[in-house]
């Protein structure tokens, strides 16, 4: 897999973090709860097994962007392409300079 588990597992992190801390900030009296739009841990956690490695490091670069897949569906097409542009570069300068790759790690050589 070309993203590691430690970066992985970090993105992740944050992301959980940061839905904590919003989930436990104080709201003004009378504001609308988002308690029944969020998902709890295992959800997510079930939603995250159930992606495959090309979403899962997908998902790990949005966040390095702080950008929810919402967000993306959300953006005109001029601001997706540009954003996945960014995302494909990003994978590209992962590969090319992970120390632990080595030349034709890419292709199964053993056939």
């Amino acid at each position: 897999m070309l993203v590691s588990g430690p970066s992985m597992m970090a993105s992740l992190a944050v992301t959980a973090l940061s839905k904590i801390k919003a989930a436990t900030e104080a709201k003004p009296a009378g504001s609308p709860s988002d308690a029944l739009t969020t998902k709890s841990a295992k959800d997510e956690f079930l939603e995250y097994a159930k992606m495959t490695p090309a979403q899962k490091m997908h998902a790990a670069m949005l966040g390095k962007l702080g950008i929810t897949e919402e967000q993306l569906k959300a953006m005109s097409p001029e601001e997706r392409k540009k954003v996945e542009d960014k995302i494909k570069e990003m994978i590209k300068q992962q590969v090319e300079n992970d120390p632990k790759m080595k030349k034709g790690s890419l292709v199964d050589v053993s056939a």
